[in-house]
């Protein structure tokens, strides 16, 4: 009989972390359920961690995708999963008891036919406390107490994110334009994906007991880091704006009037954070930085795509 679930887990070079997150699934699996271990190129002890929890526990399967990045192995997974859902789970996250629980519940009485991804509420621990210029919701996922749809423009994290196996595939997968791959701190597979199962009619839901615990470093916690994430993070929009954009006419006028305008908007960014430095801890300042680097982010995506990739999506 084919699992109602897989849980997979798509890992690189984190040894030290993926037996918590794998051993907090398998506190909760049941024979209605399957974990799917994706290794993405490590080059740490990663892979012998894999092939030693698949060894001990027919219920956990490994697999490999050489080639790095982040969709890539989430497309895998998707082909590979034997369960009519697919659970993605990061590798530094841990599932709090009743994780499963509320997505094989939900999964098991569907409101109706038309959903397609559900995902939960994560909460960040952290390595180190966290400064105080850093927002106090930038690592939370919340919502309210019952289950309901997402907004029209919104999505569970990557890290805590469901989907129907065959319409996923159906729709594309995960695009390989978008996601982490090796330095490139790349963003939106997740979101993206939400776009296209939307525009094929389908629903995201938000399940409020599917509730995972997210890790964050300490070089998370850093303004550079967090500049470098917001860049990429533009870029990342670039390439959804630039494949939403409806032919060479829209796109050209994309182009043209975002780079029109990023020179002013990452200006007036910049000189908020000079002169509210003192406000709030930073975090007014840190909040104008980071947008300036997303729009620099964006300006520079476009301009890759416009005069580099046309016809494909690569980041």
């Amino acid at each position: 009989m084919r699992p109602l679930i897989t849980v997979a887990i798509c890992t690189r070079n984190r040894a030290g972390l993926l037996e918590k997150a794998v051993r907090s699934v398998l506190a909760q699996i049941n024979d209605n359920v399957e974990i799917l271990i994706v290794d993405n190129g490590s080059t740490d002890n990663t892979a012998k961690v894999a092939a030693d929890l698949a060894a001990a526990d027919a219920r956990v399967k490994f697999f490999r995708e050489p080639q790095t990045g982040l969709s890539l192995a989430r497309n895998l997974a998707l082909q590979q999963a034997a369960g009519d859902w697919v659970v993605f789970l990061d590798d530094d996250a841990v599932a709090e008891p009743g994780w499963l629980a509320a997505y094989e519940n939900f999964f098991s009485r569907l409101p109706h036919a038309r959903v397609a991804c559900a995902g939960g509420r994560v909460t960040p621990y952290y390595d180190a406390p966290p400064p105080a210029w850093l927002g106090p919701n930038t690592h939370h996922l919340t919502g309210p107490d019952e289950r309901r749809p997402f907004t029209s423009k919104s999505s569970p994290f990557g890290c805590n994110y469901a989907v129907r196996r065959e319409t996923a595939l159906a729709v594309g997968g995960f695009n390989p334009a978008l996601g982490r791959r090796d330095r490139f701190l790349g963003a939106h597979e997740e979101i993206e994906l939400a776009e296209r199962l939307r525009c094929a009619g389908y629903e995201i839901w938000w399940l409020p007991d599917a509730r995972i615990q997210h890790l964050v470093i300490v070089e998370r916690l850093r303004l550079g880091w967090q500049m470098r994430y917001a860049f990429s993070d533009g870029r990342s929009r670039a390439i959804r704006r630039w494949n939403n954009a409806v032919g060479r006419g829209g796109r050209t006028m994309l182009v043209v009037g975002r780079v029109s305008v990023a020179p002013f908007h990452c200006g007036i960014n910049l000189l908020l954070a000079l002169v509210s430095f003192p406000l709030q801890n930073g975090r007014v300042a840190v909040r104008a930085l980071i947008q300036a680097a997303s729009i620099a982010g964006l300006t520079c995506g476009l301009l890759r795509q416009s005069f580099c990739c046309r016809g494909s999506a690569r980041p």
